[in-house]
């Protein structure tokens, strides 16, 4: 149960953290992803999408699916 709710929290921090790393990509590289002129709030898509499996990986869990052998 545990590791069902560090998953939850640690997918949530993940897709929170983009929109906090986002404001500084206007004048500086982030680890999500790089400054961009045209678009500087821009920043990489990969933190959502490891949180977001992350947090289905945490459903699965709650109904079992995913149960170790």
């Amino acid at each position: 149960m545990a590791t069902i709710i560090l998953l939850l929290v640690m997918g949530i921090t993940l897709i929170l953290s983009r929109n906090i790393f986002a404001r500084f990509a206007s004048s500086q590289n982030t680890p999500f992803g790089r400054a961009n002129a045209k678009h500087p709030k821009a920043a990489s898509m990969g933190p959502v999408v490891i949180g977001s499996i992350m947090i289905i990986a945490a459903i699965l869990g709650i109904f079992g699916v995913l149960e170790p052998q």
